[in-house]
């Protein structure tokens, strides 16, 4: 019967400390995207990322598809960034063959 409490008191204190998590971390998002220089050769591609949460690493990403969803170019960065923080990260590429289209992501640059 110990055990069973010490569970259930342990699960329910992990959990109330995991839910305060959310409220310390960035709240990344892309509010604008754009290239330069075509998807083909010497590429900038620059997005703009808004923080809406506190401070903290964010990680964007920009992935460039080229025919159908294949997948030809994917590159990362980790900028720190305050809370209410807008900044523009740019990615330098050098694109083989021509590209049909990119996206961009921004999230939490996690520890783990």
């Amino acid at each position: 019967m110990r055990r069973r409490r010490f569970l259930a008191s342990t699960a329910a204190a992990g959990t109330v400390a995991l839910a305060g998590c959310a409220t310390v971390l960035p709240d990344p998002e892309v509010v604008e995207s754009s290239a330069e220089g075509g998807l083909l050769g010497p590429t900038t591609i620059t997005v703009v990322v808004e923080n809406g949460g506190t401070g903290g690493d964010v990680r964007v990403t920009v992935t460039v598809y080229g025919e159908g969803e294949t997948v030809q170019h994917k590159e990362r960065r980790t900028v720190s960034m305050a809370g209410g923080e807008r900044r523009e990260v740019a990615f330098e590429l050098d694109l083989d063959s021509e590209a049909e289209r990119f996206t961009a992501s921004a999230a939490p640059a996690l520890p783990f």
